[in-house]
């Protein structure tokens, strides 16, 4: 497996800024990217996307050969064999590995579970106080139901890879199949994918955590009109679940 240290990357990567006299704001003006993604990248807590791999190493003085090696080299023609494990090396730090995906399928599947869990728990302990199923199933299973189908969908159903188009245009609306779902604002992309589908699963999850607390609270409080308190609530909860977390990830890894 051909890999990139990140912390001898990003120790390279700040020799060399400093060699030309810049600041990670100015390197990020560059790149046209933000100064905390230089940020991180000098700190070994993450890589530049592919893209950036070309534009980067021309605003340090180096070639990508060089940039990929994190280290100066003499400017000679290479054999076979170390052009093949750069391009190995390019590949694999390209795209996920079979056992980065299976890794982080596994996260995503551990989180929904223990929230699904937990929701049943709660749901039990609402009915041993004295709640009907009427009474939840018209309240609160709708969005409890809501939350965790989608959750469920981002988990098990959602794509892993965006098709290529949109890395190359600017695309603020998901297809997938029946599955449509547009955000103005944000553009799908394969950086951010994976961070958007890992924030609508925690969000969805963690709403359908929460909102069976909201539900038992407003029942404590206000036990006349928790009905219609909670059902005006309930909706804008459920979308900034949905969508706010989305957005976060979207923006800061775009």
């Amino acid at each position: 497996m051909y890999e990139i240290d990140k912390e001898k990357f990003g120790a390279f990567v700040a020799q060399l800024r400093k060699e030309q006299g810049m600041t990670q704001k100015d390197l990020a003006a560059k790149v046209y990217i933000s100064d905390k993604a230089v940020s991180k990248w000098e700190r070994g807590l993450s890589m530049p996307d592919i893209t950036l791999l070309i534009p980067l190493a021309q605003a340090l003085g180096i070639t990508v050969t060089e940039l990929l090696e994190c280290q100066r080299m003499e400017q000679t023609a290479m054999d076979s064999g170390r052009v093949e494990e750069l391009v190995h090396r390019v590949i694999s730090y390209s795209e996920e590995t079979p056992a980065q995906r299976q890794k982080r399928r596994r996260g995503e599947a551990i989180w929904y579970v223990c929230g699904l869990v937990i929701v049943v728990l709660e749901l039990l302990g609402l009915r041993a106080f004295g709640y009907s199923w009427e009474d939840l199933g018209l309240n609160l299973l709708i969005y409890e139901g809501l939350s965790l189908i989608f959750a469920g969908y981002f988990c098990f159903f959602a794509q892993d890879k965006l098709p290529k188009y949109y890395d190359e245009y600017k695309v603020d609306a998901y297809s997938d199949g029946i599955f449509q779902m547009n955000m103005p604002g944000i553009h799908f992309n394969n950086r951010n994918w994976p961070h958007i589908k890992r924030a609508a699963i925690r969000g969805l999850t963690i709403l359908s955590i929460v909102l069976p607390v909201l539900y038992f609270l407003c029942g404590l409080l206000l036990p006349e009109i928790v009905s219609y308190i909670f059902v005006f609530a309930s909706m804008p909860l459920f979308f900034f679940g949905l969508f706010g977390p989305m957005y976060v990830a979207a923006w800061k890894h775009e």
